[in-house]
């Protein structure tokens, strides 16, 4: 039987290819609202950033030691965090990216003890948003006094997701 295993890892600056390849995938295959692909220069400027940064924090999905996507949580206030992953696409439709964002989950809630943690999906990505779903997130209404810093991607009203402290109790229980 060929059994899956699933790690994740803390990102270094080795893993910038990939997370560049994940984000021009997602450009082209309209799951982000920009529309520009981004150069590797380009990229890992941003990405060594977000590497120093105290605010962000990445981990990187593997499955039998080949890695497949990302998870990215970046403090957008205190205690508040946005979160976006993704996907390589010849990993889709796996269960992969669940099961990576459980265990992301998991590691950085125990480390970094978060109020909340919020993500914004597109509206036609249903894959995303069962992911997020699955993983004990809610789908809440909009309030552009309460969700500012996220609404600067412009994404529609109904497509925000909250994990919160009941979730994340919850989450340990399993």
């Amino acid at each position: 039987m060929n059994k899956q295993i699933i790690t994740i890892k803390k990102a270094n600056l080795s893993d910038g290819k990939l997370l560049l390849r994940i984000h021009n995938s997602a450009v082209t295959g309209g799951y982000f609202k920009s529309k520009k692909l981004v150069k590797f220069n380009e990229h890992i400027v941003w990405f060594k950033n977000k590497l120093k940064s105290k605010k962000s924090q990445i981990y990187i999905g593997k499955k039998n030691k080949i890695k497949f996507g990302y998870v990215r949580f970046y403090e957008v206030k205190k205690n508040i965090y946005e979160i976006s992953l993704g996907n390589l696409l010849t990993f889709y439709e796996k269960g992969l990216g669940s099961i990576m964002l459980e265990k992301c989950l998991k590691k950085f809630i125990k480390k970094f003890k978060p109020k909340k943690i919020m993500a914004a999906v597109l509206k036609f990505n249903v894959r995303s948003q069962k992911c997020f779903l699955k993983n004990g997130f809610i789908k809440i209404d909009f309030n552009p006094k309460k969700h500012k810093t996220i609404n600067k991607f412009k994404i529609k009203k109904e497509n925000y997701y909250e994990f919160n402290r009941s979730s994340m109790l919850n989450l340990f229980k399993s």
